[in-house]
């Protein structure tokens, strides 16, 4: 299993940016079934992989934020990785699984930090682990914490195992900071990329509640202020890039090992990440693109592609891979439903909306043709992404899709009392 940080849809084979170059992913997806709208159920670190790994609703887990402890919030939960090893698999976790790291390393920054930050986001110069920052470093791939974690990764698929392994892969520089090596921005020289899309008063018909989440932590105002948004994007541009070639070399090692016949591949990201949609540069949203994430399942032996357009949500990884590892019994009633179905048939007729929990209260549902957002103080949008998929044109105030609207509310949790 490989998970990656804050990685939005902007990959090769899901063509969300045209200029983006994703060889090892894209190699990747084409040995296996692509989700190609697949969801995380919170935009957050913790709350998602919380779910995703527990096979439970944010609800069920009570992790809302990354300050919430899972164990703390919900003792009975039982993670992926250790209900395998209670099965007779060995469970191995390199890097950032859940909402820490699983190999010691102070903070996933290279050696050497860039003079000056940029200080976009609230974090600043006193933590720039968290800062909205980024800078080309010239420095060796070598000295990056995802390169030492790839190279434990290759160095445990090269040995033999006496029983069935479960690896867990945590990949971390499409989180920002945006340390890299120079050689990833090189391959994006600034004027040779595409810019994200907004559209001029595109805040113009949001409610108020939807505002503020735009508005974040001011990133934008400091983004423009300087006039760095192509160089925003160049970097992240330049992560997926070297995440990208982290993920080669393992997939390298993984054909190359004893284990290439045998060995399913499960990819992931836990939340997108807006990067000026909206005058939003965080994730945190309950919009397309903070939410809709890369999602692959390559089988033993699959050797094509196949593509799978209903809407899937990350509260199924948990269950599709204990059916995927031997139809392993889950250790409760799990929220979500295995995607074996889809992995045998992906055309098979799919309609589970996807709910997804931002905070505590604030609430999307996702179905083929619909999002709809409802705040805690009952704010509304509502998006026919059919016509409209940069979600530009807010519907809520349309009477004619009332009925709509309340058929999605129905899928919805209660608003808070008072």
């Amino acid at each position: 299993m490989i998970v990656i940080d804050d990685l939005n849809d902007w990959v090769g084979f899901l063509r969300g940016h045209p200029d983006v170059q994703t060889p090892n992913l894209d190699r990747l997806a084409a040995r296996s079934t692509v989700f190609r709208r697949a969801y995380c159920n919170a935009p957050v670190c913790s709350p998602s992989r919380a779910s995703a790994l527990s096979g439970l609703s944010v609800q069920q887990t009570k992790v809302f934020d990354n300050n919430t402890s899972p164990r703390v919030a919900n003792p009975r939960i039982v993670f992926l990785p250790e209900h395998l090893a209670r099965n007779g698999y060995e469970a191995k976790l390199i890097g950032k699984i859940y909402h820490t790291y699983s190999n010691p390393t102070p903070h996933p920054l290279p050696a050497t930090l860039p003079a000056t930050n940029l200080q976009c986001g609230s974090a600043g110069s006193v933590k720039p682990d968290g800062a909205f920052d980024w800078a080309p470093l010239d420095i060796d791939d070598s000295l990056m914490p995802d390169w030492q974690f790839a190279q434990s990764a290759i160095s445990f698929l090269g040995q033999p195992r006496g029983k069935p392994f479960f690896l867990g892969l945590g990949l971390l520089r499409t989180h920002v900071a945006w340390y890299l090596p120079r050689k990833y921005f090189d391959l994006y020289p600034m004027g040779s990329f595409q810019l994200s899309r907004f559209r001029k008063g595109d805040l113009d018909d949001l409610p108020p509640a939807a505002r503020a989440v735009a508005r974040g932590l001011g990133e934008n105002g400091c983004i423009a202020a300087q006039r760095l948004k192509a160089s925003a994007i160049q970097a992240y541009l330049a992560s997926i890039s070297f995440v990208d070639t982290q993920i080669g070399r393992v997939l390298d090692a993984l054909d190359a090992s004893p284990h290439a016949a045998n060995t399913a591949v499960m990819l992931w990201s836990d939340n997108g990440f807006h990067l000026g949609e909206k005058l939003h540069w965080h994730k945190e949203a309950l919009w397309e693109r903070s939410t809709r994430v890369p999602f692959a399942i390559s089988l033993p032996g699959q050797t094509s592609s196949a593509t799978v357009s209903s809407p899937v949500s990350l509260v199924d990884l948990m269950p599709t891979a204990l059916e995927i590892c031997g139809n392993i019994t889950p250790p409760y009633a799990m929220a979500g439903r295995s995607l074996a179905p889809l992995l045998d048939a992906p055309s098979t007729p799919w309609d589970h909306p996807v709910l997804i929990t931002r905070n505590q209260f604030d609430y999307a549902i996702r179905q083929t043709r619909w999002r709809y957002i409802r705040y805690a103080n009952g704010d509304r949008e509502l998006y026919n992404l059919a016509i409209d998929p940069q979600e530009w044109t807010n519907l809520a105030g349309d009477p004619s899709l009332r009925a709509v609207m309340k058929r999605l509310d129905a899928l919805m949790p209660p608003l808070p009392a008072g």
